[in-house]
């Protein structure tokens, strides 16, 4: 449609303009200038310039109104037709109009507020360009020539982008802090976690006097209810402790079973640990509180869960307890990760890995670990076991070496008359170890299993130029003290019954440090005569009772009420310590000693065996 135009004084008559240039103030076709740019050349508000303003806007006002109205009708009939192009020219009418009217408005309030013509056009042209707003109000100008509106965007903008580097910085320390939780160098070494809450309601199991299963040693579960949440993840060098569930349970031979953990809330685990570190588990078994430690046999590369393994015996009431009555679904009272029997890739180039029974755990969850990582160095892995049958991890062993051209697998059963087995028959004797690793006096050795299995295995690496401080070393199982005569460097079953170890007898401390007490003295223990009625007195608690010859003054003291502080029962944290007040003790592993602690005549409880009457400070 088409917008009138006026005449400024002293012009010549008006020419037509297209309504959008009219709106917009712009230059029409021929003829006089359009309303605004002729306000540009009245440098006052003159009478006669307000007469022509006021009539121009009332002019426009009523060409805007008629437009609006007029763009209804087509607008409908386009609505109603679902016409999209028609739509589109009628809401063009319209805005043509609301342009019109608009302009006239504005071109009113300013002359009623007396401001000079080109002060009015000068804000209409704004406004048009977005300069400023459309009401005269915007002419109100902020500091520094600029606009409040210019202020408020700006404001807003700067917020958005304070808020988004805000965000980026605590995504990214949420991600530094999750790979700080989750990486293996960061997980605690070592320290003496709390002993756990006995969980209530405990499944009654029986216990057999002097029961110490094997594994790093026995467990006590129970199934609480309500659940007990864990604790939230403690900081560096703090164990965790809380409650996990038994998720999935694989029998791996006839007598051990892989026990599968995890959150209570199914997320990953709430701890991080070094592979080789064990857990503390604590429990109620006949209204005992017990508290045993296994090694994690998973590897710390696996979040959503942790593993232990574990074997049962029949003079281990909790290895029974754990094997006979844990199901899927119970819950775990748990403390850790602790323990120094670790190795991660960056202390050596190649590792060997030397177990016997079910000492095989903590080396598998090494193997575990460096494979996942991909361990460039030689890993050789060598395990003793009693027949093929009980063979730990036999099927993923013989996968990892065919996968891993790196890794090397030599398994030995010590039943000779075992048919099914077609690989080496014997003990890890030094013979098989010479074939089995080369240099192997260069090279870095973890050793696992039994007292006896270790000693024999350490004098041969002795023999073969093996240094002390290169070999590491866990005691798994009872201890037994000395190799019984005749076992030679072969050393006996791996996985003998406790029951039938020979007595403890004289013996020397290990030739072969272990990696918690690297070059402790070599000490004799003096002979004791074998007595059945041996007798141990806890003077402090004032308390006494049978001590039998194979029996740690640990578990005579937990037969009686007396408590003893401890956490690996292995002869390596050093928690259980006690001054030994009268008599003399043998012990298979001293590693949690220093030797201020053995002239102070302080023993470890958990080792500590006698054949006679002995006093204790506890």
């Amino acid at each position: 449609m088409m917008a009138p135009t006026a005449t400024a004084p002293g012009s010549s008559p008006a020419g037509s303009a297209p309504a959008g240039c009219a709106g917009m103030g712009c230059m029409g076709g021929g003829g006089a200038k359009p309303f605004y740019p002729a306000l540009m050349e009245m440098p006052v508000l003159t009478p006669e310039a307000r007469r022509f303003i006021e009539a121009e806007a009332a002019r426009r006002l009523g060409a805007g109104s008629e437009a609006i109205t007029t763009g209804q009708a087509p607008l409908h009939a386009a609505l109603a037709a679902n016409d999209p192009k028609a739509m589109r020219q009628a809401i063009a009418d319209v805005r043509e109009g609301v342009l019109l009217a608009e302009s006239g408005a504005a071109a009113l309030v300013a002359v009623n507020e007396a401001r000079p013509p080109h002060h009015i056009a000068l804000a209409w042209f704004k406004g048009q360009m977005n300069t400023a707003s459309r009401s005269e109000s915007a002419m109100n100008d902020g500091p520094w020539g600029f606009t409040w509106l210019h202020f408020t965007t700006m404001g807003f903008l700067l917020a958005v982008v304070l808020g988004a580097v805000l965000i980026h910085y605590a995504r990214f320390r949420r991600i530094d802090g999750l790979v700080q939780r989750l990486s293996p160098s960061a997980a605690p070494a070592g320290g003496s976690p709390k002993p756990g809450v006995a969980t209530d309601g405990a499944k009654p199991a029986p216990t057999a006097p002097g029961g110490a299963g094997t594994g790093q040693s026995a467990v006590a579960a129970a199934k609480p209810d309500p659940p007990k949440p864990g604790a939230p993840a403690s900081a560096a060098g703090k164990p965790w402790s809380g409650a996990l569930k038994v998720a999935e349970i694989f029998q791996e031979t006839p007598a051990v079973k892989t026990f599968r953990l995890m959150s209570l809330d199914g997320g990953p685990i709430p701890f991080s640990f070094q592979p080789g570190q064990y857990l503390s588990f604590s429990g109620q078994i006949d209204g005992k509180a017990i508290r045993r430690s296994y090694t994690i046999a998973s590897s710390p590369t696996q979040h959503d869960y942790v593993e232990i393994t574990v074997k049962r015996e029949e003079q281990g009431a909790e290895s029974r307890y754990l094997h006979d009555h844990i199901t899927t679904g119970d819950h775990l009272d748990v403390t850790g990760p602790s323990g120094k029997f670790t190795f991660t890739g960056a202390e050596a180039d190649s590792i060997v890995l030397i177990s016997g029974g079910v000492g095989i755990t903590p080396m598998m969850c090494v193997l575990r670990y460096l494979t996942d990582r991909g361990f460039p160095g030689e890993i050789y892995f060598l395990h003793g076991t009693r027949s093929a049958r009980d063979i730990i991890f036999c099927e993923e062993l013989s996968y990892l070496r065919k996968r891993h051209a790196n890794v090397q697998v030599v398994i030995t059963v010590a039943d000779y008359e075992d048919l099914t087995w077609a690989g080496p028959v014997g003990h890890l004797s030094k013979e098989l170890i010479t074939r089995s690793v080369p240099d192997i006096a260069r090279r870095r050795i973890h050793v696992c299993g039994p007292p006896a299995m270790m000693e024999a295995v350490k004098a041969s690496l002795a023999e073969l130029g093996v240094l002390k401080e290169q070999i590491k070393s866990e005691a798994f199982g009872p201890a037994k003290g000395a190799a019984p005569p005749g076992a030679g460097a072969a050393g006996p079953d791996p996985e003998a019954n406790p029951s039938a170890a020979a007595p403890p007898k004289a013996r020397a401390a290990d030739p072969v440090a272990s990696a918690e007490a690297p070059g402790a003295a070599v000490e004799a223990a003096p002979a004791a005569t074998p007595s059945a009625a041996a007798q141990v007195e806890f003077r402090k608690s004032g308390k006494s009772g049978a001590l039998a010859p194979d029996q740690p003054v640990l578990e005579a003291a937990e037969e009686i009420g007396v408590t003893i502080e401890f956490e690996c029962r292995v002869g390596t944290c050093g928690t259980c310590v006690v001054p030994l007040l009268e008599g003399e003790v043998t012990m298979a592993v001293e590693d949690g000693l220093n030797p201020e602690d053995k002239a102070r005549g302080i023993i470890l409880a958990c080792q500590a065996k006698s054949a006679g009457n002995i006093v204790v400070d506890a």
